[in-house]
């Protein structure tokens, strides 16, 4: 019971439209279904990283106003910086052979790790998640059960978008693929503005 609760948390979680969901997009149509892969690993690894973290006592460090502070001007500088090179430098790529190279796939899940783990909301969700979990099924087995399976299900709506948006790519156009990634870029730099009014308010 707890994995099938914690797997639909995990796949409800498609819901949250954050600069992960564009950055993961941006890469699979660019570059297609691997590089789209290594993005959403890096997100995986990152919400890993995040759930451990809060599990193991540093709950009291990610609720801090200061801390969130300098987590939510990260943040906005990064997604700034992606959001002014998608806008400015889209790279429209429809070249189904180019060939990415052991950097490449790092970058990529650098990409999707950095951009998910320095926002503040992210650990915001999961620090809620837990406790939840753990008022229903204590500190046991049932509550990693629960999360395992809740980081299982984000990897799977993960891995779907990445599918959908390799399949979607053959059918598009380069001047439609250059508009929408201008698209992302503004609505990256948006997610920066976002992150430092929470800085600031």
């Amino acid at each position: 019971m707890a994995f099938l609760e914690g797997f639909g948390v995990g796949l409800a979680m498609v819901v949250f439209i954050g600069p992960v969901f564009f950055t993961l997009l941006k890469s699979a149509l660019n570059y297609g279904f691997w590089a789209g892969m290594m993005v959403a690993l890096g997100i995986f690894i990152s919400d890993v990283v995040c759930v451990g973290l809060c599990s193991f006592g540093a709950i009291p460090f990610f609720k801090n106003t200061e801390n969130q502070f300098y987590l939510a001007v990260g943040g906005s500088i990064i997604l700034f910086a992606l959001g002014l090179k998608y806008l400015l430098k889209p790279n429209v790529n429809l070249d189904e052979q180019v060939k990415l190279h052991a950097g490449h796939y790092t970058a990529y899940f650098t990409k999707g790790f950095l951009v998910n783990f320095v926002n503040p909301f992210v650990f915001l969700v999961w620090i809620s998640v837990i406790g939840l979990a753990q008022g229903k099924y204590g500190a046991g087995q049932e509550l990693w059960v629960f999360l395992g399976a809740s980081l299982l299900g984000i990897l799977t709506t993960d891995t779907l978008k990445v599918v959908f948006a390799d399949r979607i790519k053959k059918l598009i156009q380069p001047n439609f693929l250059l508009r929408a990634y201008q698209v992302i870029g503004i609505v990256l730099v948006g997610f920066g503005v976002r992150l430092i009014w929470f800085a600031f308010t």
